[in-house]
């Protein structure tokens, strides 16, 4: 792998974009930066170390080149500052540079460059460990430092497409236990970044080579095994990494598989859902997580079936809890859960087609407003879904069942109609009270939708004779 930079270091080396992002003296770039050069990788995060108080060289920073600086470790003296386009990173030297570059994880993030020129100081062989394309290990203490590097150790891996380094692995694998003592935010940032790469699922089979899957998320772990029927020739484990690289497939190509609204599901996949996580990424979690509950749930039937029944909802409420475990945003545990909760339901409604403007609203109230991203995971479960009883058909069905639904979900939702009657009237109008008035508004509001009723006088009558 060639690198950029050649062989001897100057003070080209470091863009002169990156030495404009951080107009200080005597300071060294770091880390992921320094690799990332090395590289040729685009640099978005700038690793900087600096002698003396982080704190105050982030105020500096800031005051000289903009940007809000606030700290972010304590344990490690870091300071962050961040701007619209770019993140710097500062953080105080632990002793000399060599003793600091010792202290680091693996040796392709412990290279040092001065920002303002001059060799690249490289004690550990990380460059050569960059041309072997090679995660290594600085030390043999490096996961009892930080237990988080295990995680970081596949995610690097995977986010470079580099191997690890067998006894690193080795290493790895004895302290797998250790993975799951970091906080929840932490575990979470890491699992996000592992997710982001192409190819999701490999990075989730490198998690569970090194042994880190269990301790960190064992409800996953658990459906390894879980064999499921007829319909499927993979396991659970197997179906669900399937799953989540059918989810990117998917989102990143929608027009090969929803050609009629291939366009509407694009635009939706870049919206933000929670925790700077957009669709296309809460997906992919929300794919690892919507089988999560078959190992709980799976009955064979007296005529040789399996069946997970209940496993959509049970796994809703498992992954509201896994999600509170790694302390995410609400509104992005609302997303997985609804996800979760709804992968089954075009299956079960396309028997029914063409899809009748009740069945539409009945989708779209249980989905909004995610009910798009909710198509897009059930027609990957079903890209994903091979065996014996499972025929070509059934996935040209589905996509095409998937495609005409979506057409009804986006033309419920342009549409918008106010309610023909309040809850208050429709109280006055029938006598009922409590649970029923909520009831009632449900009730009319789909038939409002599929136009059953148009005016007031009908929504009256409609009411009145409802039976709830």
């Amino acid at each position: 792998m060639p690198l950029a930079g050649g062989g001897s270091s100057t003070s080209s080396s470091v863009p002169e974009r990156i030495r404009a992002a951080v107009p200080l003296d005597g300071v060294w770039l770091v880390g992921g930066t320094v690799r990332d050069l090395l590289m040729g990788r685009p640099v978005t995060d700038i690793d900087v170390l600096v002698d003396g108080d982080a704190g105050q060289a982030a105020r500096e920073l800031s005051r000289r080149a903009g940007g809000s600086p606030f700290p972010l470790s304590e344990r490690h003296g870091a300071w962050r500052v961040m701007r619209d386009d770019l993140t710097i990173d500062v953080v105080a030297a632990r002793g000399s540079l060599t003793d600091d570059l010792a202290l680091r994880d693996f040796t392709v993030n412990a290279m040092a460059r001065p920002l303002d020129g001059g060799e690249l100081i490289d004690p550990h062989g990380g460059r050569q460990d960059l041309e072997r394309r090679c995660v290594r290990r600085v030390s043999d203490g490096v996961f009892d430092d930080d237990p988080l590097r295990l995680l970081r150790l596949p995610r690097i891996a995977h986010e470079l497409d580099f191997e690890i380094e067998a006894d690193t692995e080795r290493l790895a694998r004895r302290k797998a236990p250790l993975a799951a003592t970091p906080s929840g935010e932490r575990i979470f940032m890491e699992l996000r970044r592992l997710l982001a790469p192409p190819d999701p699922g490999d990075g989730v089979r490198l998690l569970d080579r090194v042994g880190v899957l269990e301790p960190v998320w064992p409800e996953l772990a658990a459906v390894k095994g879980v064999s499921q029927g007829q319909h499927h020739a993979l396991d659970v484990f197997d179906h669900t990494i399937h799953v989540v690289d059918a989810v990117a497939d998917v989102t990143a190509h929608p027009a090969w598989y929803l050609p009629v609204n291939g366009e509407a599901v694009e635009s939706r996949m870049v919206a933000i859902v929670g925790d700077e996580i957009p669709v296309w990424l809460a997906l992919r979690l929300s794919a690892l997580l919507h089988d999560i509950a078959k190992p709980l749930t799976r009955r064979e039937f007296d005529d040789g079936r399996v069946g997970f029944p209940g496993h959509d909802a049970l796994g809703s409420q498992m992954t509201s809890d896994i999600l509170a475990r790694w302390r995410t945003s609400a509104v992005l545990a609302r997303f997985c859960s609804t996800m979760v909760r709804s992968h089954l339901a075009l299956g079960f409604d396309a028997a029914g087609r063409p899809f009748d403007r009740r069945v539409g609203y009945r989708y779209l109230r249980a989905t909004e407003p995610w009910h798009v991203a909710s198509v897009v995971l059930s027609v990957a479960d079903r890209v994903a879904t091979r065996g014996w009883r499972s025929k070509a058909r059934h996935l040209r069905v589905h996509v095409q069942a998937a495609d005409e639904l979506l057409s009804l979900l986006l033309e419920l939702e342009a549409e918008q109609r106010p309610p023909l009657l309040r809850g208050d009237e429709i109280a006055r109008e029938t006598g009922v009270a409590g649970a029923a008035i909520g009831a009632l508004v449900e009730l009319l509001a789909e038939e409002q939708a599929a136009g059953a009723v148009t005016t007031r006088e009908e929504a009256v009558r409609f009411v009145r004779s409802a039976e709830i």
